[in-house]
Order: structure tokens, then sequence, then C-alpha cells
């Protein structure tokens, strides 16, 4: 997405303007939302969104268990593969956010 930033910014706004009237009209929290994102890209091979999206899952309080569950849940419809690919990467996604101390306040 920096690249967009960068070289479309326009573009890039109006991304950004459609993801928060699509969060505004959902009746569910954030972390719901970012559950279901996680699992989204899950089955996208998002993989850098995965990132984003397990970080602010776990802003809003999100477990580990719950990230892991959001992410099996794509396994029937998407296999394994993906779904191994995207258990790796939110594992680093949560080690990471555990060693800056994110998680303790």
């Amino acid at each position: 997405m920096r690249n967009i930033i960068q070289e479309a910014p326009n573009v890039a706004d109006g991304f950004f303007n459609l993801t928060k009237e699509i969060k505004q009209y959902s009746p569910m929290d954030e972390k719901t939302n970012e559950l279901i994102l996680i699992g989204i890209f899950t089955a996208n091979r998002g993989l850098r969104a995965i990132d984003t999206h397990v970080e602010r899952a776990l802003q809003h309080g999100a477990t580990k268990e719950e990230i892991i569950a959001a992410i099996l849940l794509a396994m029937p419809a998407v296999g394994v593969s993906n779904v191994t690919l995207a258990v790796e990467r939110a594992l680093e996604a949560i080690r990471q956010w555990e060693g800056h101390g994110e998680q303790a306040d």
C-alpha cells in the first residue's frame, strides 16, 4: 500500500475512505471486523495484510487463539497451503507484537 500512497495518493485516499465507510456501516465491533479480515486475507493469500490486521486485532483485544481460529476457519474453503502460510505469518506478527511490549498496559 505504501507504493500506492506514494504514486497515487488520490487513489489511496479513495480506498481509505471506502474502508472507513464500510467499517462505519458494520454493526460488529472492531475486533470481530479484524478477525473476519484475517480470514478473508487468508483465503486470498494476502500475507502482507495479515500482518496489519493481526496487529489491529491484537490492539482491539483479540487473543492468539482467536486469530489462529479465524485463519483455520478458511481451511475447508482454501486448503492447507494457504492456511499454513497465514498461520506462519500471523505467529510472526504476534511474536513481533509481544516483543515490542505492545500488549502490556
